[in-house]
């Protein structure tokens, strides 16, 4: 996962980030579309759905159990916080 947010970064996508979960999951579908599932893969958004304002976003097919995990701790993490509050990752 951190492999392709430096991807997507270096195409020009944002490395801060500003919550905004209401509408999420539309713009994670409408994201999506066109995007065949691979098992054993998840197509990985950058900027995730929930930290921006438009469905577009650079996809990746990433192994699940990297994406699932990192997609649960990046939830734990931001939890507390507010929309509009800004982030960045930052891979260990």
């Amino acid at each position: 996962m951190l492999a392709h947010i430096e991807t997507a970064v270096t195409a020009g996508w944002p490395r801060v980030l500003k919550i905004n979960r209401r509408g999420a999951e539309q713009r994670r579908q409408r994201a999506l579309r066109g995007w065949p599932t691979k098992p054993g893969y998840d197509r990985d958004e950058w900027p995730m759905a929930m930290a921006r304002r438009s469905w577009r976003t650079h996809v990746a097919y990433v192994p699940s159990a990297q994406n699932r995990g990192a997609g649960a701790t990046i939830g734990v993490k931001l939890r507390r916080f507010c929309d509009g509050v800004r982030f960045t990752v930052v891979g260990y």
